[in-house]
């Protein structure tokens, strides 16, 4: 835990970029992959054109419900990125001397190196390459000059902030940030950047870069979601008839749900099993993603020497004996299971039909959907939607059980 939150800190230290906005565009799609580095609440993430933009985006985000896991799902990249660019004195001399001259570059800041060892291009590279503003080199003025001409609003507005800060003692704590085009992004969709003021400042403790207008939208913060949902588990299959079962006689199979490690394991009033998981930005955007079962199946391990039984009522959720653990699998009480006969079919289980020993196995598989906001109803609500660019969530599976499978023995009197 101590080096997690060490790697954390550094994380922190390190990246000084920021998404600070997530429009959803119609092409570029980024990959969240199993990762290079820790988000701060969240799994490591990481983009398969080696921008740190999903890193970044998780600082931005609350996880809630079901978290801590790591599903595939392919995210449209934001048009805009913003990097540090100067603190209130430096960055601010260097805006003022920008909007009055307007005829030298602005020395530009080095930047932090990439957060992933393993992406390329990188983060930094790609941030180093966008354009740069046009000012002279800061200098203490005498005087207060007087006003450029021709400022717009937006430009008035930059001015009248740094010169705020210029001046005052103690130094505030914060920093500009230089506005640009994300290269990740679609030609057309970095255009909508232009709209942006190309410096913005963040005050110190914010650690949020926001532009009234450019949030996350809810489908990004749903994808994010759907990355963090934690599946619950499958324990061991319970079989009856227990250790050895018979040719042509049913086994039965029940298998106990084990909650993930966060959040809950609930069911709905159908009996359909389910978790949720949320992302939430500090500015009051949310969405949630739920996942529930679709189906359980068993395989009986011989594809030639048995017969295995899935109706659907297999994957509804019902409590075992004590009440504390929810069960998938055959509905059969143990009085109904033993006076089932040779050759009968059930609800779940499989029937051997030759002797043997066999690995027997049980699975259930999942869909996901989406809603923007928090969740307020339990399981999944109407009109929830499949969500873009999900990859699938991989099937449960218990681990495989030994059947010990013999003839049945009988005796002929007549």
């Amino acid at each position: 835990m101590q080096a997690m939150t060490t790697r954390r800190r550094r994380t922190r230290r390190t990246l000084k970029y920021r998404v600070i906005s997530a429009f959803a565009v119609a092409a570029g799609a980024l990959a969240l992959l199993a990762a290079p580095a820790e988000a701060a609440n969240g799994p490591s993430a990481g983009c398969v054109t080696g921008s740190s933009c999903f890193i970044e985006l998780s600082w931005q985000v609350t996880y809630g419900g079901s978290s801590g896991g790591n599903n595939g799902v392919v995210i449209t990249p934001p048009p805009c990125i913003g990097y540090i660019f100067g603190d209130a004195h430096a960055g601010s001399e260097a805006i003022i001397n920008l909007l009055y001259s307007n005829t030298a570059p602005v020395a530009q800041p080095s930047l932090p190196p990439p957060a992933s060892p393993t992406a390329s291009p990188s983060a930094t590279d790609s941030a180093s390459s966008a354009p740069t503003a046009a000012a002279t080199t800061p200098a203490a003025a005498a005087s207060t000059p007087p006003p450029p001409p021709n400022l717009d609003t937006q430009e008035q507005q930059m001015l009248n902030k740094a010169e705020q800060l210029v001046n005052a003692n103690p130094v505030p704590t914060g920093d500009w940030y230089r506005v640009t085009g994300n290269p990740a992004a679609t030609t057309a969709a970095q255009q909508r950047c232009n709209n942006l003021p190309p410096y913005i400042w963040v005050p110190g403790g914010s650690n949020v870069l926001r532009v009234d207008g450019l949030n996350i939208p809810p489908v990004t913060l749903a994808g994010l979601a759907y990355s963090q949902l934690n599946l619950a588990k499958l324990g061991t299959a319970v079989l009856n008839p227990k250790g050895s079962s018979y040719t042509n006689l049913p086994t039965f199979v029940q298998v106990p749900m084990v909650p993930p490690a966060t959040g809950a394991l609930s069911v709905t009033a159908k009996g359909d099993p389910y978790v949720w998981a949320s992302a939430e930005t500090p500015t009051g955007e949310a969405a949630t993603v739920w996942a529930w079962v679709t189906g359980m199946s068993v395989d009986p391990g011989t594809t030639q020497n048995a017969t295995p039984f899935n109706l659907q009522r297999c994957s509804m959720a019902h409590l075992s004996a004590d009440g504390h653990t929810y069960m998938l699998g055959s509905r059969y009480t143990p009085a109904e299971m033993a006076k089932v006969g040779v050759g009968q079919k059930i609800d779940c289980g499989a029937t051997y039909t030759a002797p043997g020993t066999y690995n027997l196995t049980a699975s259930i598989t999942w869909n996901a959907c989406w809603r923007p906001g928090l969740p307020k109803t339990d399981g999944p609500p109407a009109g929830c939607k499949p969500v873009p660019g999900a990859g699938g969530l991989i099937p449960s599976t218990t681990q495989p059980l030994q059947v010990q499978v013999r003839d049945i023995q009988s005796v002929n009197n007549s």
